[in-house]
């Protein structure tokens, strides 16, 4: 009778084996987050720029807002104060500036490169910083992690470097990156994203 208690008492206490699941590829992962992030219509980024080129260094606190085509950024200075505000779309871009000067053009870039001498790459930008490159060229190199993100990416002369992600509206998304070309150097420290949930990228 003993032994039979001790039997049963086995087979009670004995774990029933459980699947493991499959673990997907970092291939299969990115593939899936790089047409979420790329096809992200509506997002809004708070972040801080320390940069730095062959004649100056400089520091910025931007928030940027991005509504399809369309896109806001307010540049601030290392006293929070807006030192001017970029508002554009493909073909037509304005700047004005805290001083009330107003100038409108059709290249971003080269439009706020001229008038505050920042070397921000604003067509790029809009997907590096999403950690993805921008889909209107080719990728020179990808270099992905475990986890199927981004750790280093080199795109239209630009080497993007990704330090650290965060879980934002289930998503991972950049929290500390580097943009660099020749003698350009731009680290990005962004504090908060803001995002439709993940079922509307789905």
């Amino acid at each position: 009778m003993t032994a039979l208690l001790l039997v049963v008492s086995a087979c009670a206490t004995t774990p029933t084996p459980q699947p493991k699941l499959p673990i997907e590829a970092p291939e299969i992962v990115w593939q899936t987050h790089l047409k979420q992030m790329q096809a992200l219509a509506e997002w809004q980024a708070t972040l801080v720029i320390y940069g730095q080129d062959r004649s100056q260094k400089f520091k910025l606190r931007l928030l940027w807002v991005q509504q399809g085509e369309r896109y806001q950024i307010k540049i601030k200075d290392f006293m929070g104060r807006t030192v001017a505000v970029l508002e554009g779309r493909p073909g037509d871009v304005s700047l004005k500036t805290s001083k009330g000067q107003h100038y409108r053009g059709d290249n971003a870039d080269q439009l706020i490169e001229e008038l505050l001498n920042l070397p921000i790459h604003i067509s790029g930008m809009r997907y590096w910083l999403l950690g993805v490159p921008a889909p209107e060229s080719s990728y020179q190199l990808l270099q992905l992690s475990a986890d199927g993100l981004a750790v280093e990416i080199e795109q239209q002369g630009w080497r993007l470097n990704y330090m650290a992600y965060e879980q934002q509206s289930g998503q991972p998304l950049p929290r500390q990156a580097e943009f660099s070309i020749g003698d350009v150097s731009l680290r990005a420290k962004i504090s908060q994203w803001q995002l439709p949930s993940v079922e509307a990228l789905k």
